[in-house]
């Protein structure tokens, strides 16, 4: 059997073809490939054509000559000298980035692997690649840059970006730390339980509709104490920008951002304005005192003078009650006034004691009776029974009695009916009449200081609002439903443990 070889012609052609081939891929490559010769003084043996491009005066003329023959910048060719001598004493593999001026006189970054290629008997070649990362170079500046300013940003806003992974309830918050922007992972549940105690069942709620995808963003705020030992004011603001194939929210992304001094400056906005309401009301306060005081006086002192000179009895009668009721009046003022005085001070006394509700509620009955216009029926409605609690039966009575000379002076018709009710944490008072009424724009009032829903009635304005001031240092509930034209019913509740009188 004889073998059948190639012929010389043959083989050559193929050879040629191949090289041609291999010559053509190398020059097609958009890298700079070259070879140098280590035992040749690093002279180039081979150069691909883009590597010519780097090259000005010598474009097309590489081969042959060495670094410091090619470049004009002996430094430049210097620290090309450097890293190919490092090539050849460690014969291992090494990447650098390397910095050069190209024809056109422009800066370059070239990321560049060089290799030693080894020859028999011969010292080896040394193959280098490059590429030109001078885009990729300045793209990452800019981020960086950007990143910076992002960072500067972020620490002068103090806001923290996050991205939260909805299925898998994790988070990855970015933290300024020394100028930079770092990325830290968070459980959501570890977060969860650093918010304060107030706000955190609300968070659940929000953050758990958000995940669940009832809402396509969200915003809240709430204090914190994940980033320090004491709690903070954080807002976050996020939307989601990823679903699964359900059509849930898979992943979200927002800030949160402290809000801390937001708040204080709110709460110093709100204090202002309360201080300058506060100044006018009292401004108010002191011309209506002035008013009020004025009147009762008058008619204490024209009426004694008239008591004087009055010839019958019936009419020294007529001036006796007028002045008595001047004085009532004149006293209310001074209580009310001080009472106001000792609410502002802290020193407004409470004696808790024992004793029974009738010896507060009965005798007002006849008292107001007395009082009220004629035709008006004073009732008090009780189911015969009697309670003995501990409270404060001064403040009590002061609570009960301003609700009942309210109701006189504004009911001329009807029935004033009062009363108290037993309820699972104490009890209820209240007194209802079949007065004037409130309007709704005014039902919100009604308790704040200086605040006269007739200015044509006696009063200062303060009784209810040294009443909501006692009930809620008894710890209960005070409130007021009423309607315009029809009448009101004023309430109160307070915690006690009421006792039957056996």
């Amino acid at each position: 059997m004889t073998l059948a070889f190639p012929n010389k012609k043959v083989l050559e052609q193929e050879y040629k073809d191949l090289s041609g081939l291999l010559s053509n891929i190398v020059d097609s490559v958009p890298m700079y490939l070259f070879v140098k010769d280590t035992g040749d003084g690093f002279r180039y043996v081979y150069s691909s054509p883009m590597m010519n491009q780097l090259y000005g005066q010598f474009l097309g003329d590489v081969v042959g000559k060495t670094d410091f023959e090619l470049f004009p910048d002996p430094v430049v060719a210097q620290a090309f000298r450097d890293k190919d001598l490092e090539v050849v004493k460690t014969a291992k593999m090494q990447r650098f980035t390397e910095q050069m001026i190209d024809r056109e006189g422009v800066l370059r970054f070239i990321d560049t692997m060089k290799m030693l290629v080894p020859r028999e008997g011969k010292a080896p070649y040394l193959l280098g690649m490059s590429w030109d990362i001078t885009h990729q170079q300045q793209i990452e500046e800019e981020q960086q840059e950007n990143n910076k300013r992002l960072a500067l940003s972020c620490q002068a806003g103090k806001i923290y970006p996050w991205i939260w992974d909805v299925i898998n309830e994790t988070a990855e918050l970015s933290l300024v730390q020394n100028g930079e922007i770092i990325h830290t992972f968070i459980e959501h549940e570890s977060f969860t339980e650093k918010i304060h105690p107030d706000e955190q069942q609300m968070y659940r709620d929000v953050v758990n509709a958000f995940a669940r995808g009832e809402t396509d963003s969200l915003r809240l705020s709430f204090r914190c104490r994940y980033f320090s030992d004491q709690y903070v004011w954080l807002e976050k603001i996020g939307e989601v920008y990823e679903y699964d194939k359900e059509g849930k929210p898979s992943k979200a992304i927002g800030i949160l951002r402290d809000i801390t001094a937001d708040k204080q400056h709110e709460e110093d906005v709100r204090a202002k304005r309360l201080a300058e309401e506060s100044d006018r009301m009292k401004s108010a306060f002191i011309a209506n005192m002035s008013h009020e005081i004025r009147t009762p006086l008058n008619a204490i002192v024209g009426f004694s003078t008239l008591l004087a000179q009055a010839e019958t009895e019936e009419e020294k009668q007529e001036y006796l009650q007028i002045i008595q009721s001047s004085n009532e009046f004149l006293l209310q003022l001074i209580g009310d006034i001080l009472d106001i005085s000792k609410i502002e001070s802290g020193k407004l006394e409470f004696i808790h004691t024992t004793f029974r509700l009738n010896e507060i509620f009965a005798p007002q009955e006849r008292a107001f009776s007395l009082r009220a216009e004629p035709g008006v029926e004073v009732v008090f409605e009780s189911d015969g029974d009697d309670y003995y609690i501990v409270s404060e039966k001064t403040r009590l009575t002061q609570v009960l009695t301003n609700f009942l000379s309210n109701a006189v002076k504004f009911t001329t018709s009807g029935s004033i009916r009062f009363g108290y009710k037993l309820t699972d944490t104490g009890i209820y008072a209240y007194v209802t009449d079949t007065g004037t009424g409130i309007t709704k724009e005014h039902l919100s009032t009604v308790f704040d200081r200086f605040v006269k829903l007739d200015m044509f009635k006696q009063g200062t304005g303060l009784g209810l609002s040294i009443c909501k001031t006692i009930i809620s240092i008894l710890k209960g509930d005070i409130g007021v439903e009423s309607e315009e034209g029809k009448g009101s019913t004023f309430w109160f509740t307070i915690p006690c443990s009421p006792v039957k009188v056996s």
